[in-house]
């Protein structure tokens, strides 16, 4: 499965530009761009994005306006019209390529595909992600404490299978099954069967992809460490560190590809 970056918002403060430009009346992003008040500013940015996507007045490739002109359109400033950016790119609607600008990579077919995905799916996501959260760092702990070798010898073979395929079914599970206890073992089985993909998880930046497999695999090896060297407090410190990045990415996830109402 795939994983999304986390990453450092701005909170509070926002600049408006001093000066945005008049609008060309005949070019179809000052018809469709406002200007924009009230709440966080860059989320509205974000939102006049998104929405022109879907109504297909910007398709898969197309490059958006450049900084300057989002700045001229929508009336904020630059750090604003940046965070916007950024937020799409993190989400994978769109991507920034230093130099040339931002282009597009969904359609309106993939946005309309986003909405078959109500806010119970997303409720019911993250609950499975808050269960294991607070389930899988003392199961981490109970194992680095009780082990065999054969147990570590199995959870370092799933351990390097992870790298290529889902942690979840190899590594995780590895982890519960050295816990030898048959009714958490089913517990375990039974969330993450019903931990689907996020819808449209494949849009992400193959760059990004790259960074976030490498993170986890270090929290992966960190977690296995300690386990090894039966330290329960460190297996319990790591797989807890793992756990809350993995809920944060997906929060920041569906908070920034979905529409705020969750369809």
């Amino acid at each position: 499965m795939l994983y999304f970056l986390s990453r450092q918002w701005y909170s509070n403060t926002d600049y408006t530009a001093d000066t945005p430009a008049v609008p060309d009346a005949d070019r179809k992003e000052d018809r469709m761009f406002q200007v924009v008040t009230g709440r966080k500013l860059y989320e509205q940015v974000v939102d006049q994005i998104k929405s022109m996507i879907d109504q297909g007045v910007y398709k898969k490739g197309d490059m958006l306006p450049s900084e300057k002109e989002l700045i001229d359109m929508t009336g904020v400033s630059r750090i604003t019209v940046r965070e916007a950016l950024r937020t799409l790119s993190e989400a994978g609607v769109i991507e920034t390529r230093r130099g040339k600008g931002s282009f597009v990579l969904i359609d309106a077919f993939g946005f309309q595909k986003s909405q078959q995905y109500d806010a119970s799916y997303r409720e019911s996501f993250l609950s499975v992600n808050q269960v294991r959260l607070w389930l899988e760092p003392e199961v981490a702990r109970h194992v680095a404490q009780t082990a065999t070798e054969e147990d570590i010898s199995k959870i370092g073979h799933a351990l390097r299978a992870s790298v290529t395929e889902d942690p979840l079914e190899t590594f995780h599970l590895s982890i519960v099954e050295a816990a030898k206890n048959p009714l958490l073992l089913t517990t375990f089985r039974e969330l993450i069967s019903k931990e689907a993909p996020p819808p449209l998880v494949e849009l992400v930046v193959p760059e990004r992809q790259k960074r976030t497999a490498a993170k986890l695999q270090h929290q992966h090896e960190r977690v296995f460490e300690a386990i090894r060297t039966g330290n329960g407090e460190f297996a319990y410190f790591y797989m807890k560190e793992h756990t809350a990045f993995l809920m944060d990415t997906y929060q920041q996830y569906f908070n920034n590809f979905f529409s705020k109402d969750g369809k």
